[in-house]
């Protein structure tokens, strides 16, 4: 009886193998699989349909994963600019906040301090301005006379000689 069993079994599987194309049946490859060399063999033998599924949903899963991985770095990294960004606005804001309380207690200053500072500039200013000018008078009054003389001479001497510097000049020229 054994061996007709034996037979059966041999005959069903050449039968499944031939109708189906796989090599071995499910139960095969699960009773394979099941023991302790076959369990590093499972990986080289068919899987079921379900856990091949399974396993592509998997590998899905990670490469989405990954994916969202990669944008929540790329957002942290835009986030953490942002926030310097942030930083740098709040000094410059409390920097020209120092300068505005800086213009508002200068714009506070007591007039009557401010227009006696004014008017001591002012004297001081004249009184150098009448300095400046007093440096170099006689010379720059000698050197306008010397001008003054040659152009006076120069006009007299054009004015009484113009007909003839005309006459010479278009004599030159034609």
């Amino acid at each position: 009886m054994l061996s007709i069993n034996m037979l059966a079994n041999a005959v069903s599987t050449e039968l499944i193998r031939l109708v189906t194309g796989k090599l071995f049946t499910e139960e095969q490859i699960r009773s394979v699989s099941s023991h302790a060399i076959g369990k590093y063999l499972a990986d080289w033998l068919p899987e079921l349909g379900n856990e091949k599924a399974a396993r592509e949903r998997v590998e899905e899963a990670r490469s989405h994963i990954a994916t969202a991985s990669t944008i929540i770095i790329d957002m942290q990294a835009e986030l953490n600019d942002e926030a310097e960004k942030l930083d740098k606005l709040l000094f410059d804001i409390e920097e020209k906040k120092k300068l505005a309380e800086h213009y508002a207690l200068l714009a506070t200053t007591n007039q009557e301090q401010f227009s006696a500072f004014r008017r001591e500039i002012e004297e001081v200013l004249r009184q150098e301005l009448v300095v400046q000018s007093e440096k170099g008078k006689r010379s720059r009054q000698v050197a306008s006379a010397f001008i003054w003389l040659v152009t006076l001479f120069l006009g007299a001497a054009l004015g009484t000689y113009f007909k003839e510097a005309l006459a010479w000049l278009k004599f030159i020229l034609a």
